[in-house]
């Protein structure tokens, strides 16, 4: 014989030695009102919570929550994980080559497939807001050295589009047309074909100053 369950006088609860088996669409219930439940229906499983909030939570060190699911083939993959070791900066862990989708068609998709990062869009406009009064967009890229530089600005305050200093704005594929600011000059260069100045509107006139 051995113990199936001990009623534990130390610690005021119940031990179980063995699974506790339910059967199929009987749920397994807790609180006095019976808010928060387990149930397999011999299909389905479900998790529910009729009164407050529902907490998972892991109070281990630098341990962390994983899901996991069916990867299509026979196997078992880690979707992503709340990684507990990233101490007082929380982070939400997706593998490479994982894909988050929105939308009832999947229409907007953010994905890294281990080499490169892909936002997409296959419905409608793709658009960007910045809400804060006076906030700016800012696009920051490698600058060369092992470090990031500002390349563009979307100016909120003054209603511009800022290329910052030494940034060249090309054009065409062997970028033949190329406009900079080295922080003392301006230069607009074309290296192949012709440089070209159009007014298009009625009766106007293209005006030089200095």
């Amino acid at each position: 014989t051995t113990t199936y369950f001990a009623l534990d006088g130390g610690d005021g609860g119940t031990r179980f030695y063995r699974q506790l088996i339910m059967q199929d669409n009987v749920g397994f219930a807790v609180g006095n009102a019976l808010d928060f439940s387990i149930e397999h229906n011999g299909t389905d499983t479900t998790i529910a919570e009729g009164t407050g909030n529902l907490t998972i939570k892991n109070t281990a060190n630098d341990k962390d929550i994983i899901f996991q699911s069916d990867d299509g083939s026979g196997g078992v993959e880690t979707y992503f994980f709340l990684d507990g070791s990233s101490g007082s900066d929380p982070r939400t862990v997706f593998p490479d080559s994982s894909s988050l989708y929105f939308g009832t068609d999947q229409d907007l998709q953010l994905r890294h497939n281990g080499t490169n990062s892909i936002i997409s869009n296959s419905a409608g406009s793709l658009q960007f807001y910045q809400y804060v009064d006076d906030g700016d967009i800012v696009f920051f890229c490698d600058d060369g050295s092992g470090g990031n530089t500002q390349y563009v600005t979307f100016d909120g305050s003054h209603k511009r589009v800022i290329f910052h200093t030494d940034i060249q704005a090309a054009f065409g594929n062997s970028s033949r047309l190329v406009i900079v600011h080295d922080g003392t000059d301006a230069t607009i260069r074309e290296t192949q074909g012709d440089l070209q100045i159009v007014n298009t509107a009625d009766d106007k006139d293209i005006i030089f100053q200095s």
